[in-house]
């Protein structure tokens, strides 16, 4: 057995109890992350007293509290493998001031999965809280949701029926289920993410911390029929929270050993998006397993699909209440400014009416949070209208009416300028119209694409597969042509030819064979897929010494292409003689010099894609936490590495060339090889950045982000030049939100409402589709 030093399960708790990260604390005590890692997580690290006293002062100890931290460093007990015998008052009382807790006892398996689910929860906690601020929950405060058990049908018989309560008390209702699975129901707009964050995060505070960790993950992206839950669980999670990519002390990834030792509370939002058809099989599925998860549903998807099986087995059920004009008494003069005189809100005249007549279209439309976030932020957020126009019956007769105009005018809302915009961090370089002219193409492109994931590696697929690939084509045609132009071109101008072709001509023939290549290549390997980003970082140490499943599969890809571009390259060097002679010994000298070449390619090509492979790792849990730090992330993975392996490359193309050289390699077939010194430097240098570029621009994610999100869709006026400052700030607005690597739209409904306006002759339609859904499974 490995044990735990007391120090490091004081500090531990202590940190937990301040609701502090490693990293913050590390930030505030001005102590290095690793050290205090190590302290938590190693037996006897021996801190100087110093060092306690500097983790003392930032955590804000008492005094008992710091006498017991540096009790465990002044009178250091031996290691226990066993816990103590308490047979006296004394001895009891001495254990429930100082006694260590069970990570004393943890082999190091166990401690290394307690350290990855700590880990995990500070990661967790700190972005949601950060979601949080950018949602303005606690701006003047929540909204009033509460929620009543559902009815006895949509539950499991032994389960608990008594739930009834408020947001405050979520953590205490679910903690009544015995068999920790619950399901929220409520319709759309009803606050069902809103509560889930809330568990997540009550769950997570240090009063209340116990057990597993709780992740909220989109369930719609599940295939229950083709995939089992526990992969598709590994597979987001590992999305989400790269750093459980590594692989752990048995073997397998910390997220599988998480989830197989109990140790996550999956949060499963949206379980009406999943694919029509498949909402039985999903809820079959979940019926054969045994972990504890909440799911939150539309109530008529969890019905019909209770209907045709069973409920989830040991579930309790609870629905979320609509708001009452009580509640939005309570909320709304809070969020709106007021008159200096005697305190009268915009809001007022509203209520009132809405006391008066609680059964009115307007009462009824604003009983979720959704619209009443809506109304907020169009009528309190900014001094420029007034909510009495919702009153008006003439212009808004019915529920739907009030719908439509509350969704249509929020993003002209958001995108108003204020006096303040700039103080608060609000980029004011986008007018209205432009804003919403790009909303409604990316709530378009999803719409067409049925999610609500706003991916920034598919940007491509706003074009469709054929016209995505000639576009990749014609980039790496222009990209290849201007480098052999400046290479030959260069050469040129110090009076050296290379081979027999003019460099003009050379350089088109190049960047023609470079574009079909890039259609063939990117046809075959890639096609309607997308290439996925890495989760992955530059490392000494590597990922270990044997490639990957996926570095075996660029191997071969790698290998395939070298050639191919090799072949090309020697055709590009002497297709003019052989066309101008016509002779069978220009035709023989050609044919060798593109087999020559594309082997040495081939060969150069795949050492370039195992030493990436070797020096590559996943990242740590915490990067790449946000879209924007992912596309930085696969930025340095892919243009660093091609920065430095480039000149490499071309220094063993021109080594092995003047290897091949010496030995005569064309007297086998009769021939003499000119490989002059300056057609092999030449080709070196046009290979090794020509197919470096090609290769970054069309098979990698960063490269069709590049490719396709900074410079194609701006070009053609779908999307600003400046794509993640304009997405980053629409999440500052409150238009959008972050969820794990994907942007999403703040709702469904709005997304559905924007791309419906976006249509030819669109008449906003009231009833659009909701997103998220397919016709049929698959």
């Amino acid at each position: 057995m490995i044990v735990t030093d007391q120090f490091g399960v004081f500090l531990r708790q202590f940190r937990r109890q301040a609701g502090l990260t490693q990293d913050e604390l590390a930030a505030r005590s001005e102590i290095a992350v690793r050290t205090i890692r190590r302290f938590e997580t190693e037996a006897r690290a021996n801190p100087q007293l110093s060092t306690v006293r500097q983790l003392a002062a930032a955590l804000d100890l008492s005094t008992s509290d710091h006498a017991k931290l540096l009790a465990t460093i002044d009178k250091r007990a031996p290691p226990l493998t066993q816990p103590p015998t308490l047979d006296s008052p004394a001895a009891l009382a001495k254990a429930a001031d100082v006694r260590p807790d069970p990570a004393r006892y943890l082999t190091a398996n166990e401690r290394e999965l307690l350290e990855a689910a700590d880990e995990l929860a500070d990661v967790v906690r700190a972005r949601w809280q950060q979601e949080e601020i950018r949602r303005r929950i606690h701006d003047p405060g929540p909204l009033p949701v509460h929620w009543r058990s559902a009815g006895a049908e949509l539950a499991d018989r032994d389960a608990p029926t008594d739930l009834a309560g408020t947001l405050d008390e979520i953590v205490s209702r679910y903690r009544r289920v015995p068999s920790g699975r619950l399901v929220v129901l409520g319709k759309a707009g009803a606050g069902k993410s809103m509560l889930a964050v809330r568990l997540v995060l009550d769950l997570l505070k240090p009063s209340t911390v116990a057990g597993a960790v709780p992740v909220v993950i989109g369930i719609s992206s599940w295939h229950p029929v083709k995939t089992s839950f526990h992969d598709w669980l590994v597979t987001q999670l590992t999305r989400y929270y790269p750093g459980l990519a590594k692989p752990s002390r048995s073997g397998s990834t910390l997220a599988a050993r998480l989830i197989e030792s109990g140790r996550i509370l999956p949060v499963l939002d949206g379980f009406d998006e999943i694919a029509d058809g498949l909402h039985q099989p999903a809820l079959a599925a979940l019926n054969q397993i045994a972990l504890p998860l909440v799911l939150t549903s539309r109530p008529d998807e969890y019905r019909d699909a209770v209907k045709a099986t069973k409920v989830l087995r040991g579930a309790a059920a609870v629905e979320l209440a609509d708001l009452t004009v009580a509640d939005l008494a309570d909320y709304l003069p809070r969020t709106a400014r007021k008159a200096a005189s005697d305190a009268v809100t915009s809001w007022d005249l509203v209520l009132r009416e809405l006391a008066e007549q609680p059964d009115s279209p307007l009462a009824a439309a604003l009983t979720t949070p959704l619209m009443v976030g809506l109304a907020r932020a169009i009528y309190s957020d900014t001094a420029a209208r007034n909510p009495a126009e919702l009153l008006e019956t003439a212009r808004f007769p019915t529920v739907e009416s009030i719908s439509d105009h509350l969704l249509t005018s929020f993003v002209p809302a958001a995108y108003r300028r204020q006096p303040l915009d700039r103080a608060v961090g609000l980029d004011q370089r986008w007018s209205v119209e432009q804003a919403t002219r790009w909303l409604r193409f990316l709530a378009t492109h999803l719409t067409r694409r049925r999610t609500t994931d706003l991916a920034w590696w598919e940007f491509g697929t706003a074009l469709r597969s054929w016209p995505r690939t000639l576009v990749l084509g014609l980039f790496a045609g222009v990209m290849a042509t201007m480098v052999d132009w400046l290479v030959e071109g260069a050469a040129s101008a110090f009076g050296v030819q290379i081979g027999t072709s003019p460099w003009f001509v050379s350089g088109l023939l190049i960047g023609f064979l470079a574009a079909v290549l890039m259609v063939i290549s990117y046809g075959l390997v890639i096609g309607r897929k997308v290439p996925v980003p890495l989760y992955l970082r530059i490392s000494v140490r590597g990922g270990g010494r044997r490639p990957s499943a996926r570095t075996r599969t660029r191997l071969r890809l790698g290998v395939l292409c070298g050639f191919v571009f090799g072949v090309c390259l020697g055709t590009a060097q002497n297709l003019l003689e052989v066309v101008t002679t016509r002779s069978a010994a220009a035709f023989v000298v050609w044919t060798v010099d593109a087999i020559m070449f594309g082997l040495v390619y081939a060969l150069g090509v795949a050492l370039v894609f195992w030493f990436i492979g070797m020096i590559v790792a996943p990242v740590d849990l915490a990067s790449a936490g946000s879209p924007a730090d992912l596309i930085r992330a696969n930025r340095t993975m892919f243009v660093g590495p091609t920065l430095v392996l480039a000149p490499l490359f071309a220094g063993f193309i021109v080594a092995t060339a003047e290897v091949l050289d010496a030995l005569d390699a064309g007297r086998p077939f009769g021939l003499e090889l000119d490989w002059a010194p300056s057609l092999v430097v030449t080709a070196g240098l046009i290979s090794a950045i020509g197919g470096g570029i090609g290769y970054v621009l069309g098979m990698t994610p960063w490269g069709q982000w590049l490719v396709f999100g900074r410079i194609w869709l701006p070009f053609t006026g779908q999307l600003p030049w400046t794509v993640v400052a304009f997405l980053e700030d629409a999440c500052q607005r409150g238009v959008l939100r972050q969820s794990g690597p994907h942007y999403q739209f703040r709702h469904a409904r709005l997304q559905a409402h924007l791309a419906a306006s976006d249509r030819p002759g669109s008449t906003r339609r009231r009833a659009a589709r909701p997103v998220g859904r397919r016709s049929r499974p698959g």
